[in-house]
């Protein structure tokens, strides 16, 4: 077929998965790839740029068995490297200034997008002298189906019974996978408020796409802003 002469030309990458550390190997997007993302983009709200997304980095990786069930930090900060390959380095986002109003066309190097991570985090939380609890980070298949898309507390409750992995007490280890959603949310709703703040606290410190960029308004004021997840670098 014709297009296997493309695609046995294709360039070859290599990046790191952040939450693992496992090397792995991708292609640029290809046209059908980028129809799948514009498409996204114009019809299907922010869900179905999620989904486009998750599909594209599906394609292009490889070494991913389920790209909707890997942490979503992941999931953007692949995508970032994915899209500075396969469009280019540089990104263009629109920034309204919020002390202006004014728009300001921001020059983001791809190249330079890091994961946040924050010192002391971890996913392994002492609730108690005798229980401590195993999280997962979460993915964009749970941002979805729960519609979780801002920080509350009810969004925080339904990631924490999500994102549960295991209890662990002095005596024994429990998997999370073996109870129902639930005898889970059951046993969240019986923490005290100290104990629920540290699951909390987990979300809140967890790794994330977040970089501070400089640009300059029309009265010659140099300002800052902090850009924050993967929609925030290509508005």
């Amino acid at each position: 077929m014709l297009s296997e002469l493309l695609q046995s030309s294709l360039p070859k990458f290599s990046e790191v998965i952040p939450s693992s550390g496992k090397k792995i190997s991708f292609r640029p997007f290809l046209v059908k790839e980028e129809k799948m993302l514009l498409m996204a983009q114009e019809t299907g709200g922010e869900h179905g740029i999620l989904f486009g997304i998750r599909d594209v980095v599906q394609a292009c990786y490889e070494g991913i068995p389920d790209a909707s069930k890997i942490p979503f930090f992941d999931l953007e900060y692949l995508f970032i490297k994915l899209r500075s390959k396969s469009v280019g380095e540089v990104a263009y986002p629109i920034l309204i200034c919020p002390v202006t109003g004014e728009q300001v066309k921001l020059d983001i190097n791809l190249n330079d997008i890091k994961i946040k991570k924050t010192k002391n985090h971890s996913n392994k939380i002492k609730i108690s002298d005798n229980i401590l609890i195993g999280m997962k980070y979460p993915s964009v298949s749970l941002l979805i189906e729960h519609d979780i898309n801002s920080e509350n507390t009810k969004d925080f409750y339904e990631m924490a019974i999500s994102c549960i992995d295991y209890i662990e007490t002095n005596e024994e280890k429990i998997e999370a996978q073996k109870y129902n959603r639930e005898e889970i949310k059951s046993f969240v709703d019986n923490m005290t408020k100290q104990q629920f703040d540290k699951i909390i606290e987990f979300f809140v410190t967890m790794p994330k796409i977040e970089e501070e960029v400089n640009y300059t308004t029309s009265d010659g004021t140099t300002r800052s802003i902090t850009l924050k997840g993967i929609k925030d670098f290509f508005e």
